[in-house]
């Protein structure tokens, strides 16, 4: 969030900000990425003040595509002149592990089935955890490449966590630092 922040600050756009004391940029992540994902898909919202200079998004996007650091990409700006809520409805992830058609295949099938898959989540900070069927957030599993590609569903009350898709595939969660990329989301914005 710093990057985009100091990015458009660079750009001369300029950002509306809270009230109070400790004023902060009227900023938000719709779907904040988990710890150790990394992601090639984010959406940030910000409340801007209207620029003399821009007529459209891409005038937009042209002052903040070049002050954006090396490894960042500036794929799209949406100027809403009201409210915008996003909810984000599918996630494309890719997961970097061995070939496992026998399990894709054992999942595809229960997910068509319509049979549970059960995991078990962990709830609080006291290791309590409750019993959930993620079979309804699934949307399908493919070989892709070297590792295996996942759609997962997101609906108001929830998701399949990442851990819960490797623990699925049988990896082991301990160590997942680029195991996990966030690939693509679908959002329904109103």
């Amino acid at each position: 969030m710093r990057t985009i922040t100091r990015a458009v600050v660079r750009s001369g756009i300029e950002m509306v900000y809270s009230q109070g004391f400790n004023p902060h940029p009227r900023f938000s992540l719709p779907l904040p990425r988990n710890v150790g994902l990394a992601s090639d898909d984010e959406l940030f919202s910000m409340r801007i003040k209207p620029s003399p200079a821009c007529n459209d998004s891409a005038d937009y996007a042209k002052l903040i595509a070049p002050q954006l650091p090396i490894g960042f990409e500036l794929k799209d700006v949406e100027l809403y002149q009201k409210n915008a809520a996003y909810q984000p409805i599918e996630v494309e992830y890719f997961i970097r592990a061995e070939s496992r058609q026998g399990v894709l295949d054992s999942l595809n099938e229960k997910i068509k089935s319509g049979e549970e898959i059960i995991a078990e989540r962990i709830i609080n900070e006291k290791g309590d955890t409750k019993t959930v069927n993620i079979a309804n957030f699934l949307k399908e599993f493919q070989i892709a490449g070297d590792g295996v590609r996942v759609v997962s569903k997101v609906f108001p009350n929830g998701t399949i966590r990442p851990d819960e898709i490797l623990k699925l595939l049988g990896i082991d969660t301990t160590n997942v630092s680029g195991l996990i990329i966030r690939k693509k989301v679908n959002w329904q914005i109103s």
